[in-house]
């Protein structure tokens, strides 16, 4: 049985490069949410300080206002960049479909699995934006929110001077 090598086709080429390119484009995507998180942190502290010295060291509304608006704004960030990789990966697993149905699927996927999972790409948007909010990357978020709501509390009933 001979086997013929593996010729690439002018199709089979274009797909390889868009294939390699967006992998490009969601290992930036992902190395943005990470920092993303850290500069969340970063700010929060810098401007909670700065809050803290402008209210003459004296706890007031405003700082939890913003306590709360900054994790807020970092998360829907984050949110939106997971929402495009997951979106990137929907498409860079057609693109691999489709090399693997012109007959090289020894090439394409050695271990059988594909690029992500169908059933977080082929769901309503609704949803797609719900599972880019809310998923593990996010608790950091969740975790700051719940701490500043916490300690808001404490201070609007006066357990925190």
């Amino acid at each position: 049985m001979d086997a013929k090598p593996y010729t690439k086709t002018l199709q089979d080429e274009l797909d390889w490069k868009l294939l390699d390119q967006l992998s490009g484009v969601v290992s930036q995507i992902s190395s943005f949410c990470f920092e993303t998180k850290k500069f969340c942190v970063t700010t929060l502290f810098v401007v909670m300080t700065l809050m803290v010295k402008f209210t003459s060291d004296k706890l007031d509304d405003s700082i939890f206002v913003a306590g709360l608006l900054i994790p807020l704004c970092f998360w829907f960030l984050d949110s939106t960049g997971y929402f495009y990789q997951v979106k990137l990966r929907g498409t860079m697993e057609q693109i691999r479909s489709r090399l693997a149905s012109r007959d090289q699927r020894p090439l394409v996927a050695a271990d059988g699995t594909g690029i992500i999972a169908k059933d977080r790409v082929n769901i309503p948007n609704y949803r797609k934006v719900l599972d880019a909010a809310l998923n593990h990357s996010m608790w950091l978020y969740a975790l700051l929110v719940v701490a500043n709501l916490a300690v808001w509390a404490l201070f609007s009933i006066g357990k925190i001077k």
